[in-house]
């Protein structure tokens, strides 16, 4: 005789079903036990802004399990993202305004030279004034600097005024500056160097005798005492002199591993600053020389 099983009035509770394994989770769930160290802000907003210069679109729950995060730490990652014009934030997710990060979003290590970089970036934006004609010379710390800068909420425009004008010698902080519709950006003309997207040459130094500054902040490779501040190209180095001389104020931008170190071209003096903005401990030679020469420190 065939066995019934058990009828409809079993009290044996049935299992709900488990919710199938897409290919996004497996992939996040495999990259995330891979990613350690992007629970910082700016390192899971650098991860987030270069994927989607390939992907498009990302959902939270991907973030969050790729990034070893809160779903709700994603979202205000998301909401904040999108205040800051850098994305469009969709049901459950995140989609891209634009292709153009690629240039400014190359991922970083997490290590303490990014994380000095991240906290001389947050000081050296908070100088920024609403309003502000500033410029920047290329690298990763003033890149930094800028995307915090332009991103500021208080930085609208007001009576068809800019909030902030931003006078750009290197093409990947045009690409930060560009899509706020609160900024107005001016790129340098020239020929761009291909390491560090800086412009260069007599048609980016005969602009940029035209314009003038508020305030015009300075990456280095190298700071030291006798040749101030140095980069690797003597071409970059002409142009960041002109943007130098035609601005009110001038904040050097140095994390601790580039005290003490010269490259190949002066940018200028370190007496020519009116800021300093450093991350790392201050050597007390350097420290003496910038009160003799009146140079405002701010240690971070």
């Amino acid at each position: 005789m065939r066995d019934p099983g058990p009828g409809p009035t079993s009290s044996s509770p049935s299992a709900p079903p488990s919710p199938p394994r897409t290919d996004a989770h497996e992939r996040a769930a495999a990259a995330g036990a891979r990613r350690p160290g992007t629970t910082g802000r700016s390192a899971r907003w650098d991860h987030v802004l270069s994927q989607l210069t390939t992907t498009k679109r990302l959902s939270v729950a991907e973030v969050a399990v790729e990034l070893g995060v809160s779903e709700s730490t994603v979202r205000r990652d998301f909401m904040e993202m999108e205040r800051a014009q850098l994305a469009r934030r969709t049901h459950g997710g995140i989609v891209a305004v634009d292709v153009a990060y690629s240039l400014a979003t190359v991922p970083r290590a997490a290590d303490e030279g990014s994380a000095q970089r991240e906290r001389v970036a947050d000081r050296a934006a908070s100088l920024v004034e609403p309003g502000q004609i500033i410029g920047f010379n290329g690298g990763r710390t003033t890149t930094s600097v800028a995307r915090r800068a332009v991103s500021r909420p208080d930085l609208d425009s007001r009576d068809g005024s800019p909030g902030l004008t931003v006078v750009c010698a290197a093409l990947n902080i045009a690409t930060e500056a560009v899509l706020r519709p609160s900024v107005r950006t001016v790129v340098l003309g020239g020929v761009a160097e291909p390491y560090s997207f800086e412009l260069t040459g007599p048609l980016a130094t005969a602009t940029m005798r035209d314009l003038w500054l508020d305030t015009m902040f300075v990456g280095t490779v190298g700071l030291d005492l006798g040749a101030g501040l140095t980069c690797n190209s003597d071409a970059e180095a002409g142009v960041t002199r002109i943007m130098i001389g035609h601005s009110r104020r001038v904040v050097g931008l140095a994390t601790a591993d580039k005290i003490g170190h010269r490259a190949l071209a002066g940018i200028c003096p370190v007496s020519v600053l009116t800021d300093l903005v450093i991350a790392g401990p201050v050597p007390e030679d350097l420290r003496a020389h910038l009160e003799e020469s009146s140079v405002r420190l701010h240690e971070v």
